[in-house]
């Protein structure tokens, strides 16, 4: 099978949390068995390599970029291989003064992964009070070219924070940081047979906004390959303040920019509004989280990433690629599209997908994206649906009873069945549906937020089962429709409220210019009306 390699980036603090937890589920869902073969292509996102022990490697073909202090114990060449250097033979060591830090604290999670006998057990973690930065949970190991780390700034610094959109665009431009990153972005490129493209995360409202926005760029003159890109805004909801401007002001920049250069892009946030004012979270009927937990939130919109790229990383459509699918959503210059979930997939107990869909009311899902509701209506769209078995969509002939008089018992596999119910219910809309039979494994260090009537392979009861949940049916999607206008048009409205950019003198002292901020405001308008129907 040929491999159409992908090269994953991640910009920023928020986008590096929800990363782990994507790589996290990656590799719980690895499958080992030679009888019962992944549907999944992992070659498309991993790379197999070699340390220097000659053991084979399979690690993320994944670059990261965080400040100075973010990785606590995480060293920046990564643990997987022998980095250390016998350099100190060619020193006098009663020469030398060395100066050396306390280390960073391990959780007791990272400190059970070393642990020989591979025990982990779940009661002794306590990942809401212990997690504080995204190594705290992190599970797989990485190629010493995946970290970079921003030494010129100090990771939650109040003094000097990275917190600027030109901050990013600045630092991408100096000599030392863009040589070592596109030097690492040209490897992985060279080592791949046939790339498809990049997914780019990244913080969009602080300097890894103009950073994100200048790698795009950098991608899109370079190498000419599909770029899906998702601005990430964590869950705010504290009380207004003078920086929440800033913050909107480095999110219509960064859309501004990643629209010029991507493929297509999605803002993702739990949130129900990200600009970023107190408002509430995105709820779901069957979990319970806290959005204002990086640890939590990150944990939901990583699980939606992992689901909707399964349309380009599954065995199934060995053809169907990252190109397609910024091509079916960026029709009409339309470069946003909404992002979806279903967590879990509403499948009650005892009953088959025919009686679930039958007896299914309002929306089968859940925006991500800020200030977007998703319609069933009137799409464009790209869905994914995994962890439903094929002998669950109907019962046989002899037991079939009432679902024999239903059009969908004519079905004769989920793709089939579900591809009528979404053509009944979403009217006017282009759907493509990708789906696999394995569900999502669960497994640590996976948040507990499944209520107590989810069962442990995911199915929803009527009554409370307190179990832990092992594994689950997921949907996620990306939509293009005229509901994006409101997203566009809620962010248009608070830059607005920005007379002269010349009043947030952090701006202009680095370099934007008046002229610049209008055009980005301008932008904004024009992005509305794309989406706006009487336009099409």
């Amino acid at each position: 099978m040929t491999t159409r390699e992908i090269l994953t980036i991640q910009l920023g603090h928020y986008s590096n949390f929800i990363g782990t937890h994507w790589w996290n589920l990656q590799e719980s869902n690895f499958t080992y068995d030679p009888k019962n073969p992944s549907e999944i292509n992992h070659d498309v996102l991993y790379k197999e390599g070699e340390n220097m022990r000659k053991q084979v490697t399979f690690t993320p073909r994944l670059l990261i970029a965080d400040l100075k202090g973010a990785l606590g114990y995480l060293s920046e060449q990564g643990s997987l291989y022998d980095t250390e250097s016998d350099n100190q033979l060619l020193w006098d060591s009663t020469k030398l003064e060395i100066t050396s830090a306390e280390p960073s604290l391990r959780t007791s999670f990272i400190q059970s992964l070393n642990e020989f006998d591979g025990s982990v057990d779940s009661e002794n973690f306590n990942f809401e009070s212990d997690v504080k930065s995204w190594v705290d949970y992190l599970s797989p190991q990485f190629h010493p070219r995946t970290i970079m780390v921003i030494k010129q700034y100090l990771h939650n610094c109040t003094q000097r924070p990275f917190n600027i959109f030109t901050y990013g665009r600045d630092l991408w431009s100096t000599e030392q940081f863009f040589d070592n990153f596109t030097d690492k972005i040209r490897l992985y490129v060279e080592e791949c047979d046939l790339m498809q493209g990049f997914q780019v995360l990244m913080d969009s409202i602080d300097g890894f906004a103009g950073l994100g926005a200048s790698c795009v760029q950098h991608l899109h003159d370079e190498y000419g390959k599909s770029i899906l890109a998702f601005p990430c805004l964590d869950f705010n909801n504290a009380e207004p303040s003078a920086s929440d401007l800033v913050k909107v002001v480095n999110t219509a920049l960064c859309w501004q920019h990643i629209g010029e250069n991507s493929s297509l892009y999605s803002p993702l946030s739990c949130g129900q509004v990200g600009w970023p004012f107190g408002a509430d979270a995105r709820k779901f009927e069957n979990i319970t989280y806290s959005p204002e937990l990086k640890y939590h939130s990150s944990a939901i919109l990583a699980t939606a990433l992992d689901t909707l790229s399964l349309r380009y990383r599954t065995k199934k459509y060995p053809s169907a690629s990252l190109s397609d699918l910024c091509a079916d959503l960026n029709k009409l210059g339309r470069k946003a599209a909404a992002t979806s979930l279903s967590l879990p997939f509403p499948m009650k107990m005892k009953m088959d997908l025919i009686d679930v869909l039958d007896e299914f009311e309002g929306s089968l899902w859940t925006s991500l994206t800020p200030n977007c509701d998703i319609p069933m209506d009137n799409n464009m769209q790209s869905i994914a649906l995994r962890g439903i078995s094929e002998n669950r969509i109907k019962r046989p002939i002899h037991e079939a009873s009432k679902q024999i008089s239903k059009p969908a018992y004519r079905c004769s596999s989920v793709h089939e069945m579900m591809t009528l119910y979404l053509a009944c219910t979403c009217h006017a809309s282009a759907t493509y549906l990708s789906n696999i039979e394995a569900p999502l494994k669960i497994t640590l260090p996976y948040p507990k937020i499944f209520n107590n009537n989810v069962t442990k392979d995911g199915n929803i009861a009527g009554w409370p089962v307190g179990t832990d949940v092992n594994s689950i049916a997921v949907m996620a999607g990306m939509h293009s429709g005229s509901n994006v206008a409101a997203m566009y048009e809620s962010l248009l409205k608070q830059t607005k409220r920005i007379r002269s950019i010349k009043k947030f003198h952090a701006f202009t002292d680095s370099g934007l210019e008046e002229d610049e901020f209008v055009e980005c405001v301008h932008n904004l308008t024009d992005c509305k009306e794309a989406y706006e129907d009487y336009y099409i």
